[in-house]
């Protein structure tokens, strides 16, 4: 990205050459077939994460397909048109488009006769994977010990974390203006996210609730069409890359008088924020954060929303993926969940150089909703906010 600062564009290849060799040695040396969508889908895709992880490439719209061994390794591309690109951004690896058909030859060739290790498996198209499960013998998804690498970021990641946490804040400081009176919410969608382009985000996606009572996170055109009026709750999120390296944070405002009920659940919700922020510390369990969350805002462990009060997920990992493995896992996603679908398992045990997002939340039924979103970088001294965007009540007169 040419209108990065220099410290920030796209690192050299010997440092995705180091995590090959990293993921390599876990395996033995053993052959490893990668899948990897494109960034196209946004928060929509894991597979890209690891692509991206491994090579620093992104093929967009499309797919890759890495083969890596101990010797050699080659990018397989799924479309024709990112050859040129790729050949510029990643020569290591010898990037070739290969029609379908010469798919088995070409996997059977590099495997020489040895059973891989898989990545990215639960993300590939059926096709692909009938056309190389033909040569995959008894291959082993090794997707969760990419993850374990994935999870400490070094100080380049990190440098693109907090540029992208300053792009969020000036879209959070752009949020009066962009939400006007009879303006749709699709259209300060557009506004808000075409800005964070301009300061140099890659891809960003928001969500925008306005309501008089606040219900849930609306994200499309079809949800957001609703013009801005008085008396609205206001509910905002956004969720951007940098380089690949994602950003996230919440804010809460209202058009007129806050009512006393929003004032309250702003209040909880700012104080579930700030506990779960304490417990964020180097040797704790990050286990430790959800439930100290979810004390204050007395939501039920384990069990669904109750038929008066909803959230969603309070928070998750951040890196090369929107809700970055491991971390994530300890984070239920309680919204319309089935008990069964709840996490019990406890989380990682919280390392310097972890990136995750707090967002505490809670929607109550005759009152409306709240919502916080903190970016957080863990020190060797604890949680460090990487959003400088007062978390007060905005107000939108």
């Amino acid at each position: 990205m040419d209108d990065l600062p220099p410290t920030l564009r796209r690192s050299h290849p010997t440092r995705h050459a180091a995590r090959r060799a990293a993921l390599l040695n876990l395996t033995k040396g053993r052959p490893i077939v990668v899948f990897g969508m494109g960034s196209a889908l946004g928060a929509g895709t894991r597979s890209h994460g690891g692509m991206r992880f491994l090579t620093g490439w992104d093929s967009h719209e499309s797919s890759a397909v890495l083969l890596l061994g101990p010797q050699t390794s080659r990018l397989l591309l799924t479309s024709p048109f990112m050859v040129p690109s790729a050949m510029d951004a990643v020569p290591e690896l010898s990037p070739e488009n290969l029609p379908l058909p010469l798919w088995p030859q070409a996997v059977a060739d590099f495997l020489a006769g040895q059973a891989p290790a898989l990545i990215g498996v639960d993300e590939m198209p059926m096709g692909l994977y009938r056309t190389l499960a033909l040569h995959l013998g008894h291959g082993v998804d090794v997707t969760s010990r990419l993850d374990d690498l994935r999870q400490v970021k070094d100080p380049a990641a990190l440098d693109l974390h907090r540029f992208g946490a300053s792009i969020c804040d000036t879209v959070f400081a752009a949020l009066p203006e962009a939400i006007k009176e009879n303006r749709r919410g699709r259209e300060s969608q557009r506004i808000l996210e075409d800005l964070a382009r301009q300061q140099g985000a890659e891809y960003c996606r928001t969500w925008l609730t306005l309501r008089p009572q606040a219900d849930h996170p609306r994200y499309w055109p079809e949800e957001t069409e609703k013009p801005a009026e008085q008396g609205d709750q206001m509910l905002f999120g956004v969720a951007l890359t940098v380089d690949g390296h994602w950003a996230h944070g919440l804010r809460m405002g209202h058009i007129g008088p806050v009512p006393v009920g929003v004032e309250k659940l702003h209040k909880q919700v700012a104080t579930a924020l700030n506990l779960g922020m304490d417990a964020l510390r180097p040797g704790r369990s990050v286990s430790d954060a959800v439930n100290a969350m979810a004390d204050a805002l007395d939501t039920p462990k384990g069990t669904p929303n109750s038929r008066k009060s909803k959230s969603f997920r309070a928070g998750h990992g951040l890196g090369l993926t929107y809700e970055e493995p491991g971390l994530t896992a300890a984070f239920a996603q309680t919204f319309g969940a089935h008990p069964e679908n709840i996490p019990t398992q406890a989380g990682p045990v919280l390392e310097a150089g972890m990136v995750l997002e707090l967002h505490p939340n809670v929607f109550v039924d005759g009152i409306g909703g709240a919502a916080l979103g903190q970016m957080i970088e863990i020190t060797q001294t604890g949680a460090k906010p990487l959003l400088k965007a007062p978390t007060g009540m905005l107000s939108l007169r």
